[in-house]
């Protein structure tokens, strides 16, 4: 789920059946697809050739455009890509959070014999990719379930976990607290692999202006779990891509454009040619107001509040 990006002094974070035919106020948009699910308020918007799902304070979850359903999403989607140069040869991946399934429609063009796993907590929201975002759930399976109890029932572990949840209030977008606390993240590091990678979208900046509260408290949330982190900030959204590995060796950007090079070249039909270009996306350094940073744990985890 992105944010679009804005720049000025501070960078502030944020860390499915009624058809309706009508504009969105302010915006060439027409609604297509208005719902009111157990969890959210459903919208499918378009604009032209470009579709998009915005959910409750009409934030942005994904977007395509119809002509080319692997084009028009988010930046950050593209970053998503950077786990492979962490873990080239996954045996599977397991994806926590849906929205309209474009990460999900991205890696599965690129490997379609790669075994992807989605978790989605709301049942409106995987008809709704199915029907607007060309979803195919017989070829990219969910589970209707939280993605911490479902962490939690299981006892398997992956090469790949993707992490793209979110929720909203007056004040913007955020994970769900139960899904960004030190003990969440400790279960998370229960079903990886050795050598697993665990890749989480977080809305907001590493870029200048002042501290960026909710990438703060999660990346040294984070840190307290996984040796390794490494952030990569998407070009056209408020959006950081944390990639955490197991190892205790730090890979330095030369290492992974060398990495992403190879496997552009070796495997040029499984990743797209823009791998390269995303290491260069790279942010080598801790996120500003980390030492000061709330680890959030069960007990406080006030992942909304760190909007205000």
């Amino acid at each position: 789920m992105p944010k679009r990006a804005g720049y000025g002094t501070g960078f502030i974070s944020a860390v499915l059946l009624i058809v309706m035919l009508c504009p969105v106020a302010g915006s060439a948009e027409t609604v297509i697809y208005e719902y009111d699910s157990a969890y959210h308020h459903i919208r499918v918007v378009q604009d032209g050739s470009m579709r998009g799902l915005r959910f409750d304070n009409n934030h942005y979850q994904s977007k395509i455009d119809i002509n080319n359903r692997f084009a028009g999403h988010f930046g950050y989607i593209d970053l998503l890509f950077q786990s492979f140069v962490f873990q080239p040869e996954p045996d599977g991946v397991l994806m926590l959070g849906l929205g309209g399934g474009s990460a999900q429609s991205l890696i599965h063009h690129y490997q379609p014999d790669l075994n992807i796993l989605t978790v989605e907590l709301d049942p409106a929201v995987v008809d709704v990719a199915e029907e607007y975002f060309f979803y195919d759930r017989r070829e990219i399976p969910v589970d209707v379930s939280d993605a911490r109890a479902w962490l939690r029932r299981g006892d398997g572990k992956y090469d790949l976990i993707i992490q793209d949840t979110y929720s909203s209030n007056n004040y913007g977008t955020f994970i769900p607290f139960h899904l960004a606390t030190l003990e969440y993240f400790m279960l998370v590091r229960q079903r990886m692999t050795d050598d697993g990678v665990f890749a989480i979208n977080v809305i907001g900046t590493v870029y200048g202006g002042e501290p960026n509260r909710v990438i703060a408290s999660v990346y040294r949330t984070m840190h307290e779990v996984f040796p390794q982190l490494y952030l990569f900030g998407a070009a056209d959204v408020q959006n950081v891509v944390i990639i955490a590995t197991l190892d205790e060796n730090r890979l330095s950007r030369a290492d992974m454009m060398a990495r992403a090079n190879r496997l552009v070249e070796n495997r040029p039909s499984e990743f797209p040619t823009g791998l390269p270009t995303g290491t260069t996306r790279f942010y080598d350094t801790a996120p500003s107001g980390v030492s000061s940073a709330i680890i959030l744990t069960d007990d406080y985890a006030p992942t909304d509040n760190l909007l205000r």
